[in-house]
């Protein structure tokens, strides 16, 4: 085979640096932005902190082609003096309300510190202290002591009936349950706690807990030589005990902060969607580089090539940080005008909501405004939100109504909140059921919302 050259002609589409770091900025959380931020203003002297708010016309703001080489930086310098003459004198008003995101910080305190501090507050001679230290060193995650007595006593150095007494002394602690060899011991404590006297319950707890889990009631009933409706009546009680006492705890590091990108107020009878700007500051290209481009100003060459860089920079920067404020913004207020019925009391309805729709209405691609919500939250008054969470397909009802599928779940679980411990509702039961509310749903669609809900399958709810 003969190897040639010959010419041809194709299309390509490529990102620039400049529309790549703006698709990155726009799935970015407040919180990864925030970061991002710093780091810019680190490595790009050119930009600074803007201290007051401009108020500018939209047509002040556009910026003409930062790779345009003919630009006359002389007219935009006046431009931009004359900008900046507009700046307020004075702060913002002080009793203008603010976005509080103090009050949605998350975090977890370590197990072990939440028992070292009931421990501190005991009275307990230095050695049963150091003991009690080691035993909750450990325990597992879901607060069970997976040590031996004796491992507890060479490690604090102390004597084997010390170490015995700071394993009854962890086991008094909060959450009850804690510090227990085995969960049947676990749940023992946690009786002895509610001050509950069943003796019939502890021999449950030590020797049918497989066959509570398997709702085998007339099998213990038989073994226990009692009647089924006691043996119910007693697993009804050790079902509300906890088989993990510290799992309420979580074991990994402690989040972060959650912080709204945009905050929903209601004012008189009306809503305002508002962006949360003290999330991300408001930049600006710094006064001091801009004059050295001045004619006359001094600086060299090799200065002058790298203020322009480095502006052009920070021009893009700042466009694709304001894009991202516009684009949540736009995609916020839609939902605040579709879900307005559930903004009303934080309970009603939500309607169906594709992001497809929302791409129309503000004319931008399905995956922008897919990156629009991803990790974004609104602040409400009925709580913190990811704006995701307003968005899924529906149903039309009988009446013409569109319904969410997120009510459709909503509605599910108050059926199975309801229905009878020894007739469980099957799948193709709670479709009916739904069915003659007007809510058209197939059976399978209603196993996959269940499971969705993390609920069991009828066969295994029911209570022989």
């Amino acid at each position: 085979m003969d190897l040639h050259q010959r010419p041809e002609l194709k299309q390509k589409i490529t990102l620039s640096p400049q529309v790549y770091q703006g698709l990155s900025i726009l799935a970015m959380p407040v919180t990864e932005l925030q970061a991002l931020v710093e780091t810019e203003l680190l490595e790009n002297p050119v930009l600074e902190v803007e201290e007051f708010e401009d108020s500018v016309d939209e047509a002040e703001e556009e910026r003409s082609d930062p790779e345009d080489d003919d630009r006359s930086w002389d007219e935009w310098l006046d431009r931009y003096e004359e900008l900046a003459s507009t700046e307020p004198v004075v702060p913002r008003d002080p009793d203008m309300e603010a976005s509080d995101t103090e009050e949605y910080v998350g975090s977890v305190q370590s197990f072990g510190d939440y028992l070292e501090q009931q421990l501190a507050m005991m009275n307990l001679t230095v050695d049963e202290a150091r003991a009690a230290r080691a035993v909750v060193g450990s325990l597992d995650d879901d607060g069970f002591f997976c040590a031996k007595l004796e491992e507890i006593a060479q490690v604090a150095g102390v004597t084997l009936e010390v170490a015995q007494r700071a394993l009854e002394v962890v086991q008094q602690l909060d959450p009850p349950g804690v510090g227990a060899r085995t969960l049947a011991e676990a749940l023992r404590i946690q009786l002895e706690y509610l001050g509950i006297d069943e003796p019939l319950l502890v021999k449950i707890a030590e020797s049918h807990l497989d066959d509570v889990a398997g709702s085998h009631l007339r099998k213990i009933a038989r073994s226990l030589r009692v009647n089924e409706d006691e043996v119910r009546r007693l697993v009804d009680i050790l079902r509300l005990l906890n088989p993990r006492p510290a799992g309420a705890f979580s074991p990994g590091p402690s989040p972060g902060y959650i912080v709204p990108d945009v905050t929903l107020r209601r004012f008189d009878d009306g809503w305002t969607v508002t962006s949360n700007s003290d999330a991300v500051p408001t930049l600006r290209v710094s006064t001091r580089y801009r004059s050295m481009l001045r004619e006359g100003s001094g600086a060299d060459s090799d200065t002058v090539r790298y203020l322009k860089d480095h502006i052009r920079s920070a021009e893009a920067f700042i466009r694709n940080v304001d894009r991202r404020k516009d684009t949540v913004s736009r995609i916020a207020e839609i939902v605040l005008e579709v879900q307005r019925d559930f903004f009303e009391d934080g309970k009603g309805p939500l309607r169906p909501l594709r992001l497809e729709d929302v791409a129309i209405e503000i004319g931008v691609h399905l995956s922008t405004v897919s990156r629009g919500v991803t990790g974004k939250y609104m602040a409400t008054p009925y709580g913190m939100f990811e704006l995701k969470h307003f968005f899924s397909g529906g149903y039309r009802t009988a009446s013409g109504m569109d319904v969410a599928a997120t009510s459709v779940k909503q509605r599910l679980r108050e059926l199975l909140e309801a229905e009878e411990p020894t007739r469980p509702l099957s799948d193709q039961r709670l479709a009916d059921l739904l069915s003659d509310e007007g809510i058209p749903v197939a059976r399978r669609t209603v196993a996959k919302y269940r499971e969705e809900l993390g609920i069991e399958p009828s066969w295994a709810r029911k209570r022989r």
